[in-house]
């Protein structure tokens, strides 16, 4: 009689779940709509983009610069001690190239941390593009009433109309036709 009861009670328990099993149907998922960007493209082609590469272009071409005029000063310097090599006293050779390769030793790390300050730079300008260009695409898929965007390269094959890349890269520009590249100083780059 008690297993009567339990199954009852059991098979009450069931009874009463199952409206709410019921009640949670899915929801239906809306049909997809696609827009295709060509990333690469925009970051290539976009005013902002070639604003920053032409700036750091510049700015590498600055350092190149002061970078063979301190090459330059140090072989006249290694020449020259060479020269003297017999006519000083092998203390006074020893403490000279010692010194000598202290100033390698500077220029080398000024190289380095020039080097860091120049790849910073050039990543968060173009992080700064990469942010202004979501936000051109979110718009432009929006208004098209895409409700995902596949870039470019990773699509095998796409039918042209599904293209916003020009309509994109036309906003951005309008949106974003310069940057100025932050040059951070070399010490916050170490």
């Amino acid at each position: 009689m008690r297993t009567i009861g339990l199954l009852g009670l059991m098979a009450m328990c069931v009874a009463l779940a199952m409206p709410a099993a019921r009640a949670e149907t899915p929801v239906k998922l809306p049909s997809p709509v696609i827009a295709i960007v060509d990333v690469q493209r925009i970051l290539q082609e976009s005013l902002a983009a070639k604003s920053v590469q032409k700036q750091l272009e510049a700015q590498r071409s600055k350092f190149q610069t002061e970078i063979e005029g301190e090459e330059n000063g140090l072989r006249q310097a290694e020449q020259s001690l060479s020269k003297q090599r017999d006519q000083l006293a092998a203390q006074t050779y020893a403490d000279r190239e010692q010194q000598l390769r202290q100033r390698f030793s500077t220029v080398e790390t000024h190289v380095q941390s020039r080097r860091k300050v120049l790849d910073q730079s050039f990543a968060d300008s173009m992080n700064a593009v990469r942010g202004a260009l979501l936000d051109v695409v979110d718009k432009v898929a929006r208004e098209h009433g895409a409700n995902i965007v596949i870039v470019k390269q990773q699509a095998l094959w796409t039918d042209q109309p599904l293209d916003i890349t020009d309509e994109v890269l036309k906003r951005l520009d309008q949106k974003m036709p310069k940057i100025d590249v932050a040059m951070p100083s070399e010490k916050l780059a170490k």
